[in-house]
């Protein structure tokens, strides 16, 4: 296109069909992947049927989105029998070669072009971006008297498309998301006003800005309406013009003309109506990279988690090398109680706080966890040399008010003795030297003690535990996870019989070493609850009928034990007379021959009262 061709005719006219090739050109397969094409990648395309229904007379050339049909051999042949020239399969398996090679077959039998809908993308992602490709390619075809055959590939990105309708409005182009960020931009001439200037570097409309476009009315009207809207020159700027890019009734974003040192061409307002109509699909594109991108990230991050599929794929998914250090926190509130919704909003706040004093935290919701993976630099003396992409290289950050705190040689951040969790709570003894990992350790619980202060602090929330688990290699992100559930189940059941026994409740946030003895308790029972399930005997008898009772007499020996077997304590803890407890003692071994001066039953009535209690609210 001629840079200078201020009067050249609008961008768009004509219809018809366009090829297949020219549709994929706006897809990076985050929507759709070819895998096959029996009459050449040019076969023409005039109508994106969704589903079996939608294809009929007057609909040739079409390309089939086979929705809610099954990915078989089948399907292929009978869209070939109603006329598509290409099908779109969802659930094509990419890890079973046997199968998509049948399905290639089909597709080679019919001449139907064979498509397979990417994994993450939805059936209205991949509609909306064939769809407005289809409406851009025909519409950037020349009419009947027109010469060219295709529409050139130069505009099928957004940059050069705001630098082709910047040569002709006659003036800057600026192409921006619903959000206001700017996507693409044509060049910035020397007499460009300052705004347009910090638009650009800033990457989004300033806030300022988007304050008074808000006020004035123009963002409504813009979002409203179909129109080009003119706003002419005034002390703060030059003339301008914007318009709604729009794919069917859902807004993707505006594109905004800006006089430099001059007018804009008297057609500019027709090339920019023009050029929202070529910028459909781009935007759509963009959209669909950007929540493949994030799909994708959270599915590496999720199979990191939880160790599923090929964990050093996920480790370089996420932009780490597979020995990089990390720890995983879990954040957990206390599910169905009073005050959940507001809890959940603390979760919410969790995470932005993880992520803005650990740029680059994985971050992932399950139910009434907050999973948090949090990345440390590998050791100067090892790993690849460079640190993982968007860190800073100094290691785990936390501080309280978003300030970073380097390490000590003795491995902790300066400040961070005598600090407490919530209200009420008690110091912790050197949790970062317990843990014996390094100053990684101990920077990672100073994470976790902000995240507890900022629980503590969200008003008529419902408690939040916050645990973290050793630092490993990223690859074993998962053992960490492991062990950081592990350290909230242990605060639960600490606070929960701390509680019961009338001491003050303790902090709810720690990392391994902090509730050790807990921990080990608790991996015991995990490994005893099979044996304990399967066996048989007085214990047995005594906690199912007890159980069925309301389990009064298990309560007074799960205290009368936790109390060392000291009759008045016991009796305090369960806020009755002595001779009450001495009488149940005595129901207990006359009705089921329990002998609790045997150690042996003693410790199998111990288990038992911690396998058969409800967890600790």
């Amino acid at each position: 296109m001629d840079g200078g061709a201020r009067g050249a005719g609008p961008l768009g006219g004509g219809a018809g069909t366009a090829s297949l090739r020219a549709l994929l050109s706006f897809d990076d397969g985050e929507a759709v992947r070819l895998l096959c094409a029996p009459a050449g990648a040019d076969a023409a395309v005039g109508h994106v049927a969704v589903g079996f229904d939608d294809l009929g007379p007057g609909r040739g050339h079409a390309l089939l989105l086979a929705v809610g049909a099954p990915a078989v051999p089948a399907t292929v042949r009978q869209a070939a029998r109603r006329g598509a020239r290409a099908v779109v399969l969802g659930g094509v398996p990419a890890h079973e070669p046997d199968v998509r090679a049948e399905l290639v077959a089909a597709a080679e039998e019919t001449g139907v072009a064979l498509l397979a809908r990417a994994e993450g993308a939805d059936w209205g992602q991949v509609a909306a971006l064939l769809r407005s490709a289809l409406a851009y390619a025909v519409a950037g075809r020349p009419g009947p008297d027109g010469g060219a055959a295709e529409v050139s590939e130069e505009v099928f990105s957004l940059t050069s498309l705001a630098a082709q309708v910047a040569a002709r409005v006659g003036g800057s182009i600026t192409i921006e998301d619903t959000r206001l960020r700017v996507l693409a931009h044509s060049a910035t001439g020397e007499e460009a006003d300052p705004l347009r200037r910090t638009t650009i570097l800033g990457g989004r409309v300033p806030a300022w800005r988007v304050a008074e476009l808000r006020h004035s009315g123009l963002l409504r009207a813009l979002w409203t309406s179909p129109e080009v809207i003119h706003r002419p020159a005034d002390a703060d700027g030059p003339e301008r013009l914007v318009v709604a890019v729009r794919g069917g009734r859902e807004v993707l974003g505006s594109i905004w003309a800006a006089a430099d040192g001059g007018a804009l061409a008297p057609d500019a307002a027709a090339h920019l109506r023009a050029a929202a109509g070529l910028a459909a699909p781009l935007l759509v594109g963009e959209r669909l990279r950007e929540s493949g991108t994030a799909r994708r990230r959270e599915s590496a991050l999720r199979g990191l988690l939880e160790g599923s599929g090929h964990r050093r794929t996920h480790a370089w998914s996420l932009g780490l090398s597979p020995d990089t250090a990390c720890a995983v926190v879990v954040a957990e509130r206390r599910a169905g109680a009073a005050g959940a919704a507001v809890a959940d909003r603390a979760l919410d706040v969790l995470a932005l706080q993880a992520a803005a004093l650990r740029p680059g935290t994985g971050v992932l919701r399950d139910g009434d966890r907050l999973v948090l993976l949090v990345v440390c630099d590998p050791p100067s003396s090892g790993g690849n040399g460079s640190p993982p992409a968007g860190r800073d290289g100094q290691g785990c950050r936390a501080g309280r008010d978003g300030l970073s705190r380097r390490r000590t040689p003795e491995g902790r951040g300066r400040g961070e003795k005598g600090r407490t969790g919530a209200a009420g709570a008690q110091p912790e003894n050197g949790e970062g030297e317990e843990d014996g990992t390094g100053g990684e350790a101990g920077e990672v619980l100073a994470l976790v003690r902000e995240l507890d202060l900022s629980a503590a602090a969200v008003a008529g929330a419902a408690p939040v535990w916050v645990g973290a688990g050793p630092v490993l290699p990223s690859v074993r992100a998962a053992e960490s996870r492991e062990r950081a559930e592990l350290v909230v189940r242990a605060l639960r059941e600490r606070e929960a019989r701390a509680v019961a026994a009338g001491r003050p409740r303790p902090p709810r946030h720690s990392g391994p070493a902090g509730v050790d003895t807990t921990l080990e308790v608790l991996r015991v029972l995990d490994a005893a609850r099979p044996v304990w399930e399967s066996g048989a005997g007085p214990v047995h008898t005594f906690v199912r009928a007890d159980a069925a009772a309301g389990g009064e007499l298990l309560r007074t020996l799960a205290a009368f034990l936790d109390a060392g077997c000291d009759v008045p304590a016991a009796a305090r803890r369960l806020v009755v007379h002595p001779n009450t407890l001495r009488y149940r003692l005595g129901r207990v071994r006359e009705r089921y021959g329990i002998d609790l001066a045997d150690p042996d039953t003693r410790l199998l009535v111990a288990l038992a009262a911690r396998l058969t209690a409800p967890p600790p609210v």
